[in-house]
């Protein structure tokens, strides 16, 4: 889209450091709009401050679009289908499920319960790294509304701007229209079925802590490069021809609710950190765990052979 009109927005603190290299965005966008967020604030709170405020702080209706994202189709369409849905506030399913098959149903549902937020009662939580919004006066109430929960969400000790996002568009539900998953599409949970047809790709760099993406463009080394030099590489730029094949050639998909329920378990997570911080302990362990795997085994099949009087193959 060489003819995208984007506008940079950010707080006054980051533009003063856009300086040197890092001042190449200048030749992409059309405008910045500078915000002066409370200086009380950390950076991670300013961050959710300027995106709760961007409402009053952006003219137009637009598209907003998270920083870990990869842009993989003409964005354009959004404007008709505003026009044929008559779109006012519109977001994807966060990890593209209801509530009740959210691998973080209980965390989604204590934060609410703890703020009082009834919006889970709803089974939909969306995510808020895409938002088409119209310049209207709905959305402006929405997004009003949005950045007041969130302040009361931070007094809670809650930071994160999802449950009060989804707060808002809960009481607003009228003015509220649920984009379909390609407009955000979330690789790295339940993503792949809209990959094909994606036009944003949306790779959760903060929910990979422990489990490296299988998507290139979230790779440190790739950003790292890319704050170093300032620009993209020639190889950056070849893959962003055709980014929705930009996985790391050993990779594997994980499917099925008792697979995906160890992987998401504290249990993996412990596990894969000592793998990166303590590769001899971890060695050791894996040693272990593949004789008691072969004793359990052994057990398995002969438990199973006496019970049906019969001999299987186990592979």
């Amino acid at each position: 889209m060489p003819d995208a009109d984007i506008t940079l927005l950010c707080d006054s603190n980051t533009k003063r450091n856009l300086t040197g290299r890092r001042s190449e965005y200048k030749k992409i966008v059309r405008e910045t709009v500078t915000a002066e967020a409370p200086t009380e604030l950390t950076q991670v709170e300013v961050s959710r401050w300027l995106k709760t405020s961007m409402r009053r702080l952006v003219q137009g209706d637009f598209l907003f679009i998270d920083c870990d994202t990869i842009i993989t189709d003409d964005l354009s369409s959004i404007i008709n289908a505003s026009t044929e849905n008559q779109m006012k506030f519109s977001a994807c399913l966060d990890k593209h499920l209801p509530i009740d098959c959210h691998n973080n149903k209980n965390f989604i549902i204590g934060n609410d319960k703890r703020l009082r937020f009834s919006s889970y009662t709803n089974n939909r939580h969306y995510n808020s790294g895409v938002i088409y919004c119209a310049d209207t006066a709905e959305s402006h109430k929405i997004f009003d509304r949005w950045h007041e929960l969130w302040l009361y969400s931070k007094s809670k000790n809650i930071v994160r701007d999802q449950p009060s996002f989804n707060a808002a568009i809960y009481e607003n539900q009228a003015y509220f229209t649920e984009l379909d998953g390609t407009w955000n599409c979330q690789i790295a949970y339940n993503g792949l079925s809209f990959l094909s047809e994606s036009k944003i790709i949306h790779y959760f760099a903060t929910d990979h802590i422990f489990v490296e993406s299988p998507f290139l463009f979230a790779r440190d080394s790739f950003l790292k490069q890319i704050k170093e030099t300032g620009s993209i590489s020639p190889e950056l730029l070849k893959l962003l021809e055709n980014p929705r094949s930009a996985f790391a050639a050993h990779a594997q998909i994980i499917a099925g609710d008792d697979m995906l329920y160890v992987v998401n378990s504290n249990l993996f997570q412990f596990i894969f950190l000592l793998k990166k911080k303590c590769p001899p302990l971890f060695n050791f362990l894996n040693l272990i765990s593949s004789a008691l795997k072969a004793a359990v085994k052994k057990i398995i099949i002969k438990i199973h052979r006496k019970k049906k009087k019969e001999i299987n193959l186990y592979g």
